[in-house]
């Protein structure tokens, strides 16, 4: 599936995360990119987001996203999705995780779109 739309490439974020395909993840990313982890840390870079985001594939957790509005200007995109990822620990104990999340997308000159920033936790303080 390509990345045509906003809408595809945040669709493209679960599937990635479901098959637990870190390169076709980051893939999604321009390469400095930035990703605002739980902490509200600013992660920039396609390695160190892959290297973040490995953590929550290896739980084997299934996720699930509801795009709920996409704000369009230009090349550039706001977007905002729930999402939630429910896991098992080691010892069997329930993760469930999940959020509101804050994406800016921007359109690329082959007419895709690239995440810039990717903040899944929301707004952190």
């Amino acid at each position: 599936m390509a990345n045509n739309t906003p809408e595809e490439l945040l669709n493209r974020v679960t599937e990635c995360i479901n098959s637990k395909d870190v390169d076709s993840f980051i893939s999604l990313y321009e390469p400095e990119a930035s990703f605002i982890d739980e902490s509200g840390e600013s992660i920039n870079g396609r390695e160190k987001i892959g290297e973040k985001i490995k953590g929550y594939m290896d739980m084997d957790g299934k996720s699930e996203s509801f795009i709920i509005k996409v704000i369009h200007a230009g090349d550039i995109v706001l977007a905002f999705r729930d999402w939630n990822y429910k896991a098992s620990g080691p010892d069997g104990t329930p993760i469930n995780l999940g959020g509101t999340a804050i994406d800016v997308l921007r359109k690329q000159t082959d007419n895709t779109w690239l995440r810039v920033i990717d903040s899944p936790w929301g707004i952190k303080k």
